[in-house]
């Protein structure tokens, strides 16, 4: 029997496709010879040709055209792309995003889509698009990269893995040197599109402040104007060991970067899941999500601080920090903040 031809879908956004990425290993790992492609938003894309595993990538732009209200642009881009959707006959095609837009890209791909079964918040009808749904029963209640792993499974009839959940990104060419401070570094990751998500100012500025006092630079990325007035406001009280980019990094940057950093320290953001996908020993801070559900699980040392409604003192993010720093030398420790 030839090797299968397997598709995922996981359009967006940039946390949830990293929190998908280790079905590729497992999938690997499960039926070897496989080849699997992935359908993805950009500029998810540029990420994911990152990793050796994945055959093809096929970009699409339906968020972008929809922002700016071109719904013809969209129907225009998702028609020039459907020739890469159906390119290849699929043995499997797994949709791990569950919305309808997922299942109905699913649909337009050849091959059988497999996809969750709806919940009591879903959008309607979505999985009619499928020839078969996963019962919500053998995945409900589980973290985000949990999911992602028992829907691959129960797609392609392989066990559940029990190992940690692998990433398999190999960075690129070394990020320019504008972009990040002399090493040693740390990565302060203090933005967030939800404002309830994020700290208060003066307990970045006496975490830098700490951790140029043991020697590390700190590199404080930003995504809007927003963010960067923030992170200059932060550097300018840090002192010389910051920096702030004076572009915003590629994702392709990004995993160059999150590398080399001694350390990242970062509220729930893609570039905070980023890091310890990247192999960087990684502090996730929780207020407004739960870490339950959005904790980091990783090879990489790590540590999950707070939850949902909880106040995660500069104390523990202090300990949690020099806990890593510690340990970079023990690759798998991890652990959950109290």
């Amino acid at each position: 029997m030839a090797a299968p031809r397997i598709l995922i879908v996981k359009l967006t956004s940039l946390g949830d496709v990293i929190k998908a990425l280790p079905v590729v290993d497992d999938i690997r790992r499960a039926l070897p010879g496989a080849t699997v492609d992935w359908v993805v938003e950009r500029p998810g894309d540029s990420l994911l040709a990152l990793h050796p595993d994945i055959a093809t990538v096929i970009p699409l732009e339906l968020r972008r055209y929809r922002k700016e209200g071109r719904y013809g642009a969209a129907l225009r881009g998702v028609w020039r792309d459907i020739g890469l959707l159906r390119a290849h006959r699929y043995d499997c095609i797994v949709d791990l995003q569950g919305r309808r837009k997922s299942a109905i890209v699913a649909a337009l791909a050849r091959g059988p889509a497999i996809g969750p079964a709806p919940g009591p918040s879903s959008e309607p009808m979505y999985h009619r698009f499928y020839r078969r749904a996963v019962r919500r029963a053998l995945f409900e209640g589980r973290d985000a990269i949990s999911v992602n792993r028992i829907l691959a499974a129960q797609a392609l009839g392989y066990p559940m893995p029990s190992s940690p959940p692998r990433f398999g990104l190999r960075p690129g060419s070394t990020p320019p040197g504008d972009l990040a401070p002399p090493e040693p570094f740390a990565v302060l990751v203090h933005g967030s599109s939800k404002p309830e998500k994020t700290l208060p100012e003066a307990t970045w500025i006496e975490l830098g402040r700490w951790l140029s006092s043991r020697g590390l630079g700190c590199l404080l990325p930003w995504g809007d104007s927003q963010e960067r007035a923030r992170a200059q406001r932060l550097a300018d009280a840090i002192g010389s060991a910051a920096l702030v980019p004076q572009r915003m990094p590629s994702l392709t940057d990004w995993v160059g970067i999150l590398a080399r950093a001694a350390v990242v320290a970062g509220v729930d953001s893609g570039i905070t899941h980023l890091a310890a996908a990247s192999g960087a020993p990684t502090v996730a801070i929780f207020t407004a999500t739960s870490s339950a559900t959005f904790r980091i699980e990783a090879e990489t040392p790590h540590r999950n601080l707070g939850d949902a409604g909880r106040k995660v003192a500069l104390a523990e993010i202090q300990a949690a920090v020099a806990d890593l720093l510690g340990s970079r030398s023990e690759p798998g420790v991890s652990g959950e903040g109290h």
